[in-house]
């Protein structure tokens, strides 16, 4: 079983802060399993916007898990996690492109309860309006 980084990244840092706080309210979180980032805003989250480096200073400072998760808000914050990705090696990472809350809420059940990669990574991706 491998840890897992959740990287929560939106345009305003209160907003990823939140449901950060909002998952490990509705299902305590399991230290083994997983660990949450909550990244946004610019000037150290004073203004609305994104820091894609912000990501990978995460992915760096957290070099021990090799899993990463990344759910992002709007498009933009999706394509900088994307960018950054590529700059990352030796790491399995998947930046979601679902809706932010539901998907990310599905993944951490999965990832908090020690699933594989690919089985929070199915989550990430399921329909959540059919």
């Amino acid at each position: 079983m491998n840890k897992k980084l959740f990287i929560l990244i939106s345009h305003y840092y209160n907003l990823a802060n939140t449901l950060k706080e909002y998952l490990t309210k509705m299902l305590p979180i399991n230290n083994d399993n997983i660990k949450i980032i909550a990244l946004g805003g610019v000037n150290q989250g004073t203004e609305l916007g994104t820091e894609p480096m912000q990501i990978l200073e995460a992915i760096e400072a957290n070099s021990e898990i090799n899993e990463i998760f990344i759910y992002s808000d709007l498009g933009s914050a999706t394509l900088g996690a994307q960018a950054i990705t590529n700059l990352v090696s030796n790491k399995e990472i998947y930046v979601a492109k679902g809706a932010f809350v539901e998907n990310t809420f599905a993944a951490y059940v999965l990832a908090n309860a020690g699933a594989s990669f690919n089985e929070v990574k199915q989550a990430s991706e399921e329909k959540i309006a059919k």
